[in-house]
């Protein structure tokens, strides 16, 4: 009796390792999600992935990789402007709590072909749109136009061109930028009357340019996120 109670306690043991298992990957996977890392794995030989990274600061910020610089929210963000060959915007996915990283943008399974970078687009509502706007529109991809929200676009100084070879993984690289929001000018001046426009741009300039960087591929290398293997095989930097 003894010795099947102790299989029966080892056979426990193994279930319960195995649902603790399942249930750490299904969080991770969750979390993963959640935060952007995911990525669908390239869906053929000729498919690519494009990065663009943006390292945005304000007042009170370093302007360095590893500080607290802009993440992207429901009520603002920043996002890339990219066109192909025909003028065609190119959508991009948001990576967030990168704490290596500025803002990191990619899009998997981009056809092959010339791209090119015009600058940033700024995204952002009020408080009380933010409260109105209908719950499914609560997603900033960097393309939304509707009657919530304010845009604004801050081209760079010259247009950057990228070919994206075919079953490659390619980087406009790093830029680096200066913003200041209306928040921030509240704060400095307390007498100054509120209004509902906290999120609005008052200043914003490009500090840096380096469309040859390489952090972005070198970061992916260390990805094991579902997708990122297969992509780094295609990684130049491999």
């Amino acid at each position: 009796m003894g010795k099947v109670t102790r299989k029966l306690q080892i056979i426990g043991l193994v279930l319960i390792m195995l649902i603790a298992m399942v249930s750490l990957s299904s969080c991770v996977s969750l979390l993963a999600s959640l935060l952007g890392i995911e990525v669908e794995p390239p869906d053929s030989p000729e498919s690519s992935l494009l990065f663009v990274e943006l390292i945005a600061f304000t007042d009170g910020q370093s302007g360095t990789r590893d500080s607290d610089m802009v993440a992207n929210g429901f009520s603002s963000g920043f996002f890339p402007v990219v066109v192909d060959e025909d003028g065609n915007e190119v959508s991009f996915v948001n990576i967030e709590a990168m704490t290596e990283a500025g803002l990191v943008f990619h899009h998997a399974n981009l056809d092959p072909g010339t791209y090119t970078l015009k600058g940033f687009r700024y995204l952002w509502m009020t408080d009380y749109n933010f409260l109105n706007s209908p719950i499914k529109d609560l997603k900033f991809d960097g393309q939304r136009d509707d009657e919530f929200i304010e845009t604004e676009f801050h081209p760079l100084p010259e247009p950057i061109t990228l070919e994206v070879e075919p079953g490659t993984v390619a980087s406009f690289g790093s830029y680096k930028a200066y913003y200041l929001l209306k928040e921030s000018v509240y704060r400095q001046k307390p007498e100054m009357p509120k209004q509902d426009d906290e999120n609005k741009m008052v200043e914003f300039g490009y500090l840096g340019i380096n469309p040859d960087d390489t952090h972005l591929l070198e970061m992916m290398r260390d990805w094991t996120h579902s997708g990122w293997v297969e992509w780094n095989k295609r990684n130049p930097l491999k």
